[in-house]
C-alpha cells in the first residue's frame, strides 16, 4: 500500500521537529469523526487479533482520548485466556511513578492514571517485566518506513523496549496516514519492527 503527503505540502515533514508533528498530529486526529474512528478501530483490532493467536503474553499500551483504540484488544486476548501487560504510571494514589512499570490488566480492575491513561490495578511490575512479552505493541503518533516512531514524549517505550526478550517483535498502533516516509530521531530511539494499521500489519526497517 502507498502512503503518500498532501499533494503540496507535507504535514509531517522531518524538519518540523518532533514538538510540532506531536501537535499536528493530534489536531488530525482530533477531526476523525466518531464513526470513522469506530471503523478504524474495529479493522485494526481484527487485524491485531489474526496476528496473535500464537501469543499467550501480549504488552500493550491501555489507549485514551483520541488514541486509536486498544482497550477492546486488550479485552478480546483477555477473554481468549492470553495475558496482557499494560503499563502503570502512578503509585495508586495520584503520584507518578519515577521510572516504567507494568501489571497484568484485568478489565474489571482498572483506574485513570496520569494524564488520563487508563492503568491496571493490580500489583506493580518493574520494567523488566517486559522480557515475559512476546510481543509488544506500543503507542506513536507517526511511525517512519526505518520503524521510527514519534511517541507522546517523555521516552517511556525507548527506556523499557531495551529490556525486551532478544527478537520480541514491537508494533506501532496507528492509523495508515500515520505511516510516514521519515521522522526525526535521536541516537537513543528504539525502533519498531512493524506498524499496526486498519489496513493491516506493515513491516518496517525491511
Amino acid at each position: 500500500m502507498t502512503h503518500r503527503s498532501l499533494a503540496n505540502e507535507d504535514p509531517y515533514d522531518p524538519q518540523l521537529g518532533k514538538q510540532e508533528l506531536r501537535r499536528r498530529c493530534r489536531a488530525r486526529r482530533a477531526t476523525v469523526d466518531h464513526r470513522t474512528r469506530m471503523s478504524r478501530d474495529d479493522r485494526r483490532t481484527e487485524h491485531a487479533m489474526s496476528r496473535l493467536l500464537w501469543a499467550h503474553k501480549v504488552a500493550l499500551y491501555l489507549s485514551q482520548g483520541d488514541e486509536p483504540d486498544t482497550l477492546g484488544l486488550a479485552d478480546t486476548l483477555v477473554t481468549m485466556g492470553k495475558q496482557v501487560l499494560a503499563p502503570v504510571l502512578t503509585d495508586g494514589h495520584g503520584r507518578p511513578l519515577h521510572e516504567p512499570a507494568w501489571a497484568w490488566y484485568d478489565s474489571k480492575n482498572v483506574r485513570t492514571g496520569l494524564w488520563q491513561i487508563p492503568e491496571p490495578v493490580a500489583p506493580v511490575l518493574p520494567a523488566s517485566a517486559i522480557a515475559q512479552a512476546e510481543v509488544v505493541l506500543c503507542s506513536a503518533l507517526l511511525v517512519d518506513r526505518a520503524g521510527y516512531r514519534v511517541g507522546v514524549g517523555g521516552g517511556w517505550y525507548d527506556r523499557v523496549l531495551t529490556q525486551r526478550s532478544p527478537g520480541v517483535p514491537v508494533w506501532a498502533v496507528v492509523d495508515d496516514d500515520e505511516i510516514v516516509e521519515e521522522v526525526p530521531h535521536d541516537s537513543w530511539d528504539e525502533p519498531v519492527t512493524a506498524a499496526l494499521a486498519p489496513t493491516g500489519l506493515h513491516l518496517l526497517g525491511q
